[in-house]
């Protein structure tokens, strides 16, 4: 049964661009709710000022009718004001048959249907909204019952929505318009302010970006503001009075640890050698011996690495600096592990120019001979080439091997403390991985430059360079 992989998480927006979205989100829903919410009620605002017109005509026509008064002219003259195309009053017969109307075209035809005259009959007011076939206008119309000379009529009056509809239309455009237009100052705005809120932050991640394990001395910038960006930086750089704390005292533990091993050893050492010296020892404890003392030698090296590289750490190395050849440093180094290359089968060659720089020789000596012991371990069959060059304003060496190789997306971090890569190379051999690394510190205390690829033969290459002298 095969565990279940953790879900993948979704990449998700930085936080200025989600802030700026919920700004603008917010405002587009709020101004689209109001937008909403004023073309309704400018809406109903006019359509209710013409009903009380409507109705104000209406009982104005209707006492005209009782008092004897002439159809047409009074509803010509109460109808003043309104669209005279648009606009009219009739007067309906029980059957809905047009009885006297006013002028206006629309008040031709009954402006209500049999129905709604009914309702009118029998005693109610009605208020609808319609248009009158063949004419594209939607009317207001208001009836009411009414006598004239004694016998049931219904008054009808109808004036256009058009004011009203263009109206709406002039706010929509209005809306429609300005409503982006303020979305868009919204989400510029939005994002200034988020940028100018989450600056302190950008300036913290940053300065954390540039703290190392050998600047745990720096600190990130704390805002002059006792908000919570300001709490964030000063736990951060707690945080980092701690890890630099446990730091120095780890440091200091290895370079006691190692001070205080290498009498101990250098002493075991030299008793394992007086005793294989001697000639009467048995075969099986001359074997033991011999182990023994490859096992010492081997955390000698380790010990010796171990505080060479807490003086780097503590900024204790001293470079005696004078001008070296570094073909000359190949080629002592080549001479010196020949030895152990011919008892695996290699062959160590050296070639290229006698670039000279100033360095210290030992140093520089001890870094060919961690490259080239890495390459030799880590070689099964062919050969380690060491090439002296110089190129423009540097000059350095390239140690090349025939091994498997280092996959791509680990050859920056060969470098590290006691890394080892996770392939063939690191199975083949044990390690403490601190000779690139040490190699990389001494490189660096000269001013150079040290880097690793894949040779396009096949194999690693790891090269370093150092500034040639000027003039």
């Amino acid at each position: 049964m095969t565990a279940a992989r953790p879900a993948a998480r979704r990449p998700r927006l930085p936080i200025r661009v989600r802030l700026t979205a919920w700004y603008t989100a917010l405002l587009g829903v709020v101004l689209a709710v109001l937008g909403v919410s004023l073309v309704q009620r400018m809406h109903s605002s006019l359509a209710g000022d013409i009903d009380r017109s409507l109705s104000t005509r209406s009982v104005q026509i209707a006492a005209s009718i009782r008092a004897g008064g002439e159809f047409t002219e009074v509803s010509n003259a109460a109808l003043s004001g309104l669209s005279s195309s648009d606009s009219g009053a009739q007067l309906l017969s029980a059957d809905g048959t047009v009885v006297e109307a006013s002028d206006d075209l629309v008040a031709r035809e009954p402006m209500i249907s049999r129905t709604q005259l009914a309702e009118v009959l029998d005693g109610r007011t009605l208020l609808v909204t319609g248009r009158l076939a063949g004419s594209p206008a939607t009317l207001r119309v208001l009836a009411r019952a009414v006598e004239d000379g004694g016998q049931p009529r219904v008054l009808v009056l109808g004036t256009s929505l058009a004011v009203v509809d263009a109206a709406e239309h002039r706010l929509l455009v209005i809306l429609l318009t300005g409503g982006p237009l303020a979305l868009v100052v919204v989400a510029a705005t939005g994002w200034w302010v988020a940028g100018l809120a989450l600056r302190p932050v950008t300036a913290v991640a940053d300065k954390a970006r540039d703290i190392s394990v050998d600047r745990l001395d720096e600190r990130v910038p704390v805002p002059g503001t006792a908000d919570e960006v300001g709490r964030l930086a000063e736990t951060f750089n707690a945080m980092l009075d701690r890890l630099e704390a446990g730091v120095e005292a780890q440091r200091r533990l290895i370079a006691d640890a190692s001070h205080d091993l290498r009498t101990p050893l250098a002493v075991m050492r030299s008793e394992l050698e007086v005793a294989l010296a001697a000639g009467d020892l048995a075969p099986e404890a001359a074997e033991v011996l011999a182990s023994t003392a490859e096992e010492v030698e081997r955390m000698s090296r380790i010990v010796g690495n171990l505080l060479a590289l807490a003086q780097f750490d503590q900024g204790a190395l001293e470079l005696f600096v004078r001008p070296v050849d570094l073909r000359d440093v190949a080629e002592a180094t080549a001479a010196t592990l020949r030895p152990l290359a011919a008892a695996k089968g290699l062959t160590i060659e050296v070639t290229g120019a006698n670039p000279v720089v100033d360095g210290d020789r030992e140093r520089l000596g001890q870094v060919v001979t961690n490259l080239v012991d890495n390459a030799v371990k880590y070689t099964a069959r062919g050969s380690v080439r060491l090439d002296a060059w110089r190129d423009g304003t540097e000059a350095g060496i390239s140690v090349t091997d025939s091994g498997p190789g280092i996959p791509p997306d680990e050859l920056i971090r060969v470098f590290d403390r006691f890394y080892r890569t996770d392939t063939a190379r690191s199975r083949v051999v044990d390690g403490s991985g601190l000779g690139l690394a040490i190699a990389q510190e001494i490189v660096h205390a000269h001013h150079g430059r040290i880097w690793a690829d894949r040779d396009p033969d096949g194999g690693t290459r790891v090269c370093f360079a150092l500034p040639l002298p000027a003039g």
